[in-house]
């Protein structure tokens, strides 16, 4: 650049008009719309599916102990998706009612008593986007002379003592146990298990560490695809369910995306999303009325009879001192 000829006044000009850039580049960042939630943990088509004004920002920091997704709010938060084992780490009064009434009017009876479950702060501040069931994962299941096979029972196989990686949390371990009859002694079910590992179960399976995992099925229906030594189970007593839900922080103005909501569901995008182990938060018999392809080999689990969906459960939040008793239970067993 010749300096000699690059005078004061041009140098003035020249920076106003690299300011003006910088700054309509700063106003139009700010006004996108901003959707925060723990990648992985729900469809990828939500995001793939965002319009311009949106813009996805995955929670990072979910490993650390002292984690809250109340610390997402020092960030410009407009919609949080989550999984619902973190619903009560919300200050559920930060946030805003989601009435959506054409969507809360097709929710199944299942999505309904999850939501009747959360109690009355939250049910109305919540809007479930999708639903998968917990399920048992086994590796070289041929191999490991299981019995009732079609049942939580089979955890208690021989060949799975010291050998199946559970979730960390014994409230849902503790309703499994009631499904089955098995309320005093869970020292039954601690013996089965290898270790308490929700975030790499899916890893102690694959590796060979472990013969089986419980865990939700859109967290392994990947691996289950591309390796043949693995199988899934749907036990016939139904299943906790793992939810999905959106809250929308008070401070945001905008109102709830619908049509973003209902194009997870729409044609387009449904049977993607159901090959990933989710299911809507509406009814299943309208999806049997749409032949949804799925392999022959998990039809039933990827969308179950009513038989066995409507066995399946949802956990309801637990005020502290229902958490500690149970926590001491758990413990003495």
């Amino acid at each position: 650049m010749n300096t000699d000829k690059f005078d004061r006044r041009e140098f003035i000009k020249y920076g106003l008009i690299s300011s003006l850039f910088i700054m309509t580049g700063c106003s139009q960042s700010q006004k996108k719309l901003a959707l925060r939630g723990v990648s992985n943990t729900f469809p990828s088509e939500f995001v793939n599916s965002l319009s311009i004004d949106w813009e996805f920002f995955p929670i990072k920091d979910i490993e650390l102990k002292e984690f809250s997704y109340n610390s997402t709010f020092k960030e410009k938060t407009d919609l949080l998706v989550l999984n619902d084992g973190w619903i009560s780490e919300l200050a559920i009064n930060s946030f805003r009612e989601i009435k959506a009434g054409n969507i809360r009017n097709n929710f199944s009876k299942q999505t309904n008593s999850f939501l009747e479950g959360l109690g009355e702060n939250y049910k109305k501040k919540l809007l479930p986007l999708a639903v998968s069931p917990w399920v048992i994962l086994f590796r070289n299941e041929d191999s490991l002379a299981l019995k009732n096979k079609n049942s939580w029972e089979v955890i208690f196989s021989s060949s799975l003592v010291n050998q199946i990686v559970f979730p960390h949390s014994p409230y849902l371990l503790m309703s499994i146990a009631q499904k089955i009859d098995l309320v005093k002694d869970f020292s039954k079910i601690k013996r089965q298990a290898k270790s308490y590992d929700d975030r790499n179960a899916l890893n102690w399976v694959v590796s060979g560490r472990a013969n089986a995992a419980v865990l939700p099925l859109s967290s392994c229906v990947n691996a289950l695809i591309e390796d043949p030594r693995l199988s899934v189970l749907l036990p016939q007593e139904g299943s906790p369910l793992n939810w999905t839900v959106l809250a929308s922080p008070s401070l945001s103005p905008e109102p709830f995306p619908t049509d973003w909501f209902n194009s997870l569901w729409g044609a387009t995008s449904l049977r993607r999303v159901i090959s990933k182990g989710y299911l809507p938060p509406t009814s299943l018999f309208d999806l049997r009325k749409k032949n949804i392809f799925v392999s022959k080999r998990y039809q039933s689990i990827f969308i179950p009879e009513e038989s066995v969906w409507n066995k399946c459960w949802s956990l309801p939040i637990l005020s502290a001192e229902k958490k500690n008793d149970l926590a001491l239970k758990w413990n003495n067993s």
